[in-house]
């Protein structure tokens, strides 16, 4: 934001930005023609900010699951799923019980090419393994799942009662990928 002018902010796909997936920034007193500046080749790895060395804390228990979809199944709509079972908002389910105080690790290994923001609600976490590294001291509450990858967090169940997990692409949401955890 401290380059005067007028610009593009948006997506960094071409045919995305074109479809709307951005928005013009123009500072006060200057005026022409937005331009778009294409940004040095990057990329994200969560490593960067881990704890490098040491091991996280050993989890109470381990829960693994399998996300995967099925394309097109629902009327067009990919169904998403963790462990084969979509969410239902008729029964809302599935719900993982869990114990209130113990620390669980969610193990994740992404069948799709999709990426999956993943977020557990009420809760921080620290992710303890991606892309094939261990990792500690990583808090997150949002972690960005890569396609065809693995990977692993920690939390604490301290928060009683239902708490949310699931994809925060809201479409996959709408299509399965998420469950309720229930502490107590």
């Amino acid at each position: 934001m401290n380059h005067p002018g007028v610009w593009v902010l948006g997506d960094l796909s071409d045919d995305d930005r074109r479809a709307g997936m951005g928005t013009v920034v123009e500072y006060a007193g200057r005026s022409g023609a937005p331009q778009w500046i294409t940004p040095a080749k990057f990329t994200w790895d969560y490593r960067t900010f881990a704890h490098p060395g040491t091991a996280a804390a050993r989890p109470d228990h381990t829960i693994d699951f399998l996300v995967d979809k099925r394309n097109a199944a629902d009327k067009g709509f990919n169904i998403w799923a963790l462990n084969g079972v979509p969410f239902s908002m008729e029964t809302n389910k599935p719900v993982l019980d869990i114990d209130y105080g113990k620390r669980y690790r969610l193990r994740f290994r992404n069948a799709t090419d999709d990426i999956h923001p993943l977020h557990l609600h009420r809760h921080t976490f620290e992710v303890t393994h991606i892309a094939g590294t261990a990792t500690n001291g990583l808090l997150k509450d949002v972690v960005m799942l890569g396609g065809y990858q693995t990977l692993a967090f920690d939390f604490t169940a301290d928060q009683p009662g239902l708490s949310l997990f699931h994809c925060h692409q809201q479409l996959h949401m709408d299509f399965g990928f998420m469950t309720l955890l229930r502490c107590s």
